[in-house]
């Protein structure tokens, strides 16, 4: 098959995903409204919540102030390719790793695979699973606020380093076009959060927070059907 008849295909695929992207917006704008909505309302802010947010200004004071830490950065960054590489059963073949950019080799490569680094907060994930393991056998008590703390503090590294990353461009995004891949980071990203607040809240339960979500993804969809007709 020659270059020309590549060309219709390439084409074709970037306007699909050109086009579910457009029709996930009203996705990403009710599952973003629902979660700030969700946390806005939620009735232990002060008990709970609010460590994980003086956690997250913490980073963000440092991500200002100082140099970037690309190489923490980095390593977290291909060790969840790899990770989802693992997940969708494949093999990793080579991890490699420098001051400025790492790789990974690998028998499989999709759009969850591609991206999983931009919406799956891996030291965040590292910090929840070792509260989970200690806990099996400490109580923290009064002191679960600093792993709320540190639980902010990882979610808003992971944050605010991506969006750095992103703004220098990033090959990742090129499997299924820029704006797809945006819209699929920003949705899941907020949907992390909504799990996140599940865990840190004594207020909303998973079941509460899903069920609101339903249904203002819903009602999100039904005005803009309403609004387009």
């Amino acid at each position: 098959m020659n270059r020309h008849t590549h060309e219709p295909m390439r084409l074709s695929r970037k306007a699909a995903y050109f086009l579910v992207a457009f029709l996930l917006i009203p996705l990403c704008l009710a599952v973003a409204y629902s979660t700030i909505s969700q946390v806005v309302e939620s009735g232990d802010f002060r008990r709970n919540i609010v460590f994980f947010f003086i956690g997250f200004a913490s980073y963000l004071t440092f991500f200002v102030a100082f140099r970037k830490p690309l190489r923490p950065y980095l390593l977290g960054h291909e060790l969840t390719h790899a990770m989802w590489v693992w997940l969708f059963r494949g093999k990793v073949h080579d991890i490699r790793l420098s001051a400025r950019q790492g790789q990974v080799k690998a028998s499989k490569r999709n759009i969850l695979i591609a991206l999983a680094p931009y919406f799956f907060p891996f030291y965040t994930v590292l910090v929840i699973l070792a509260y989970w393991l200690v806990s099996l056998w400490v109580d923290f008590g009064v002191y679960r606020r600093f792993v709320l703390f540190a639980i902010g503090f990882t979610w808003s590294f992971h944050l605010l380093l991506n969006i750095f990353v992103l703004r220098r461009g990033q090959e990742d995004l090129r499997l299924s076009g820029v704006f797809f891949s945006l819209s699929v980071i920003f949705l899941l990203n907020f949907f992390v959060f909504g799990l996140l607040v599940v865990f840190i809240s004594e207020s909303v339960s998973l079941k509460d927070y899903l069920s609101r979500l339903t249904s203002d993804i819903l009602s999100f969809y039904t005005a803009a059907m309403r609004a387009s007709g």
